[in-house]
């Protein structure tokens, strides 16, 4: 299968209070191949939803190479950034706030058609409501506006926004974080008909262990800013290899009646990414710490076929 992304040591640093640096992205590297789900997760602040950013151009990273199809869309020129931009798109947490209030929905989706001109003036109304159609909802939604909708529905509307220029690859930033329960699953089930009916790829930025069991391919867990551990999700939850990732799954509830996994408390808490400890950035909150985690930044290194993990049991 062919490698549509390939990100090469990013980094994304922002200056803080005196003369300190934020590290929001450190040194990440990965690839997503043609029609791959590719699943991100961490807790809330470990630069999940920065990194989304940077590989949409949407923020400049501080260091580090990005390639889409082989583009280089760190340097990409205007003509390279518009094909970029056809194959790539995004659909953030917020789906009220990814809206213009003042825009109608076929203005809103069919803005992308007439500038890319897949669609003429004449035709932009049919266009977008084949488009309305696909995400589950009908033509009484052409002229209304974002507030007239439940939150569910103005989803599916950024839906059908990011693949009206039939994308290759979309990054879903927390899809489904400001969504009630009951519609998570419709919308998850939504990306997941897309998905099949046109080979398209994600990276599918999430907080919610299950949802990345269920629909992902390949997932990688960050902390910090960094990458601790990536592999093939089967084999994530059977053997996780990173203490971190291991305490993780340990807090995921169990649906099976019966079934118990000891859970795993974590000390402390999450640690400034302006006061990284030195070291291995876990290394005081892990339960498996021994003399060089203190010391020595370990290396993302495959571990084992195809599994990568960044720890020092492994090295």
């Amino acid at each position: 299968m062919k490698e549509l992304l390939r990100l090469n040591n990013v980094k994304k640093y922002f200056p803080a209070k005196s003369g300190q640096v934020l590290r929001a992205v450190d040194d990440v590297s990965f690839s997503v191949n043609e029609a791959q789900v590719f699943g991100l997760v961490g807790e809330s602040g470990c630069g999940k939803s920065t990194l989304g950013r940077l590989i949409l151009k949407l923020m400049e990273p501080t260091g580090g190479q990005i390639y889409f199809d082989d583009i280089d869309v760190i340097n990409s020129n205007r003509e390279e950034m518009s094909r970029i931009r056809k194959g790539l798109q995004i659909i953030f947490q917020d789906p009220l706030a990814a809206l213009n209030p003042r825009r109608r929905v076929i203005d809103a989706v069919g803005e992308a058609l007439l500038i890319n001109k897949i669609a003429g003036k004449g035709e932009l109304k049919g266009r977008v409501v084949h488009l309305l159609q696909k995400v589950g909802l009908d033509s009484d939604a052409l002229y209304k506006y974002p507030h007239e909708f439940s939150g569910g529905q103005r989803q599916r509307i950024c839906i059908a926004r990011a693949i009206a220029v039939n994308p290759r690859l979309i990054v879903a930033d927390e899809p489904l974080s400001a969504l009630d329960v009951s519609i998570q699953a419709q919308i998850i089930n939504l990306l997941e008909d897309l998905q099949r009916d046109s080979d398209l790829a994600y990276v599918f930025i999430s907080h919610n262990l299950h949802v990345i069991e269920h629909f992902s391919d390949v997932v990688a867990v960050m902390y910090l800013g960094r990458l601790v551990e990536k592999c093939r999700t089967d084999e994530l939850f059977k053997e996780p290899l990173h203490p971190y990732t291991e305490a993780l799954l340990s807090a995921v509830p169990e649906p099976e009646v019966g079934k118990k996994t000891r859970r795993i408390v974590l000390e402390g808490d999450v640690p400034s990414p302006v006061h990284i400890p030195p070291g291995c950035p876990f290394h005081p909150r892990c339960h498996k710490r021994f003399e060089p985690c203190d010391k020595t930044i370990p290396a993302f290194r495959e571990a084992k076929t195809g599994r990568w993990v960044s720890c020092h049991l492994w090295e």
